[in-house]
C-alpha cells in the first residue's frame, strides 16, 4: 500500500510545527504552563528594571543623587498646613487622632524629596521638624476653634481677625482654668502625635545614612 502523505510534511508538535498559535482576543497562557513564551508575546521582553517599591528615595531629580536641602525643607513646609486643616477639622469634631501626623510626616518626606533630590540622613531631621511643628500647631489651630466658637462668629471669618488671638493671650496669661482644661488633650495630642509619626520616621532614619 502506497502513502499518500508528503514526506515533507512537519508532524504535529513536530521541530517545524508553529510553537503557539498567534494570540486572539487577548487570550495568554497561564504562568508557567505550555510551551515556552513565543517572541511576538509582551512577557518576551520584559523591562529593564523590575518595578521596586521605593517610598521616599529619590536620585532621578537631580544629577549624582544631589541633595537640595534648602529646596526640600521649603517643599517640606507645604505638609504643615495641611496638616493642620485636617487636624482643625476633626477637632470640630472633638476627635483627635494619629493619622494626623502620620499623614504630615508621610508628605513630608514625600514633599522634600520632590524638592531636595533625594533624601538624607539631614533630609529626615527636616522631615522630623516639620512633623513635630505641624503637631504643635495643629493643636494650636485646635484651640484659637475653641475661641472662635466662644465668640459666637464663623471660623473663616476670623482668619484674618486678632480677636480670637487676643481672647487666648488674655486666657493663658490670666485663666490658670483655661491652661488646666487643655493641659489634658495637651498631653493626649502628644502622645497620639508621636504614634502616628513614630513608623515613618523610624523607617525614614533606617533607609538613610549620615552625610
Amino acid at each position: 500500500m502506497s502513502d499518500n502523505t508528503p514526506s515533507n510534511a512537519p508532524e504535529f508538535g513536530g521541530p517545524n510545527s508553529n510553537p503557539a498559535p498567534e494570540p486572539r482576543f487577548g487570550v495568554r497562557l497561564p504562568a508557567g504552563q505550555g510551551p515556552e513564551v513565543p517572541s511576538w508575546h509582551p512577557e518576551a521582553a520584559p523591562s529593564a528594571q523590575a518595578a521596586q517599591p521605593a517610598q521616599f528615595n529619590s536620585q532621578a531629580s537631580r544629577p549624582n543623587g544631589q541633595e537640595d536641602i534648602g529646596r526640600g525643607t521649603l517643599f517640606a513646609l507645604a505638609a504643615l498646613p495641611i496638616g493642620v486643616i485636617l487636624w482643625m477639622i476633626l477637632w470640630n469634631f472633638g476627635w483627635m487622632t494619629s493619622l494626623v501626623t502620620y499623614a504630615a510626616a508621610f508628605m513630608a518626606a514625600k514633599f522634600y524629596v520632590v524638592g531636595a533630590g533625594a533624601l538624607s540622613r539631614k533630609g529626615v531631621w527636616v522631615v522630623a521638624v516639620v512633623t513635630a511643628a505641624t503637631a504643635l500647631v495643629s493643636f494650636l489651630g485646635g484651640v484659637w476653634l475653641d475661641a472662635v466658637k466662644f465668640l459666637g462668629r464663623e471660623p473663616l471669618a476670623m482668619v484674618m481677625s486678632s480677636e480670637p488671638w487676643a481672647l487666648m493671650a488674655d486666657n493663658f496669661a490670666y485663666n490658670p482654668d483655661f491652661i488646666g482644661g487643655y493641659i489634658g488633650d495637651f498631653l493626649l495630642a502628644l502622645l497620639f502625635g508621636a504614634l502616628g509619626c513614630f513608623f515613618t520616621l523610624r523607617q525614614l532614619f533606617a533607609e538613610t545614612k549620615e552625610s
